[in-house]
């Protein structure tokens, strides 16, 4: 699919688009969406880094996939932060991104105590943590906490393509979902934009602090 580029008028225009899709990358660009990236590629509206303070205002909706684990866990609280006072209020981020607990339970044998299976097991689960960029991943419940103890009301968990907003349905194009056991290997989240700021609360911040960043950041 083509368009012209220089006819489309931004998020801060009137008028203009209001869904910014984070972290499109070359190969997924959205055509009736505002396309986001660290990197310049073609069909890359704006190059920003979203984990900073972002330039636009009242946006009706947030969308990445296979991206939050992109960041690491400070970067990820910045981008929510940036991302969710952007929006107007009601309005949504949709994030879709693999689920830790199905990493740990599918990656790593337990029924299988074969010495190649061990092996085996060890470079899975550390690829799982380490490849392709990742650099945090997340559980349901962690999400739940985060978006909570950040501002963010309406907070809702869907199968791969599913949403009650048409807008943000089926949307997802990497592929490769399935459930095993009754846990789906992806994590699919929405949450949306309130009366109140979106900020760090004490709590959050000392949670975070206390059980990651300080190891993290600190080495050996």
């Amino acid at each position: 699919m083509y368009w012209n580029y220089q006819k489309r008028l931004g998020p801060n225009e009137k008028n203009g688009i209001k869904r910014i899709h984070v972290g499109c990358g070359p190969k997924n660009i959205f055509p009736d969406w505002w396309n986001v990236d660290i990197r310049s590629f073609k069909g890359v509206d704006t190059v920003m880094d979203v984990t900073k303070q972002w330039p636009f205002q009242d946006i009706d909706f947030v969308y990445g996939e296979h991206f939050l684990e992109h960041l690491p866990l400070d970067g990820a609280v910045n981008f929510l932060v940036s991302s969710g006072n952007s929006l107007r209020r009601g309005g949504k981020i949709r994030l879709t991104t693999p689920n830790v607990e199905w990493v740990v339970r599918n990656q790593y044998p337990t029924d299988d105590n074969s010495y190649e299976a061990k092996i085996d097991g060890t470079f899975m689960i550390n690829r799982a943590f380490h490849g392709w960029g990742h650099q945090f991943l997340y559980s349901q419940e962690f999400l739940q906490n985060l978006f909570q103890e950040l501002g963010y009301e309406d907070i809702k968990f869907f199968e791969y393509g599913i949403s009650y907003t048409p807008a943000l349905s089926y949307l997802e194009r990497h592929g490769k979902f399935r459930i095993k056991d009754g846990i789906a290997n992806l994590i699919v989240v929405e949450a949306a934009r309130g009366f109140k700021e979106i900020s760090v609360s004490n709590s959050l911040k000392n949670q975070l602090d206390k059980n990651f960043l300080v190891y993290f950041k600190g080495g050996h």
